[in-house]
């Protein structure tokens, strides 16, 4: 059975995602025209979704885990040796 995924890791997936669309829509209607530099738009390209997927890793509610077992006392047999 698989582990499910973890909050955490489904909020910054989802954050590093949504940061890409957005990052589209202002490349296509905001930088358009060559109105930002292409050094800084690549630097934002890196920067934005890493920040918000760090953000929205940092807010989501951690998952919490099972307790691990009790530990089982060990029950040694010992034989003596064949005469």
């Amino acid at each position: 059975m698989a582990a499910p995924v973890e909050t955490k890791v489904q909020a910054g997936s989802l954050a590093a995602g949504a940061a890409g669309v957005a990052l589209w829509a202002l490349q296509t209607w905001a930088f358009k025209g060559n109105a930002v530099p292409a050094g800084l738009q690549s630097l934002v390209d890196v920067i934005v979704p890493a920040v918000c997927a760090a953000v929205a890793g940092y807010l989501a509610p951690h998952t919490p885990r099972p307790a691990p077992p009790s530990p089982q006392p060990l029950s040694v047999t010992t034989t003596p040796p064949a005469a």
